[in-house]
């Protein structure tokens, strides 16, 4: 179930352009458009979720399976040191897209982020 004003239903709908990185029958991974470092992308479900409560306990297995799978590859192939795995749950934890999605931020060392555990 898709919502209309949802940037993330947008972007599987075609509304809204992305560059992705990963797509199968279930999940969509694109770049951010406001990257923290470079190579950073989310990995959401194409069905919507407003947080990860309302994902089914199956399907939040698969993505985060899927987010971390993507995570290493991705780290690899562009030579990054690691890579933090950031969910933003709820309006305290500074989460503007009311979706749940998974942030891969790479990392190298001495960048310098500073990540806001807000």
């Amino acid at each position: 179930m898709l919502k209309e004003d949802c940037i993330f239903c947008k972007i599987i709908k075609g509304e809204i352009p992305s560059k992705k990185y990963y797509e199968d029958d279930n999940f969509l991974a694109v770049f951010d458009i406001n990257p923290i470092s470079e190579g950073h992308f989310v990995v959401f479900s194409k069905n919507h979720y407003s947080n990860t409560q309302e994902m089914p306990e199956q399907e939040w297995q698969k993505i985060c399976i899927l987010a971390r799978n993507l995570a290493e590859k991705h780290i690899k192939k562009i030579k990054a040191d690691g890579y933090n795995f950031l969910i933003n749950q709820g309006d305290a934890a500074s989460k503007i897209a009311h979706r749940a999605h998974i942030h891969i931020i790479p990392r190298r060392f001495n960048d310098g982020l500073k990540i806001d555990p807000r």
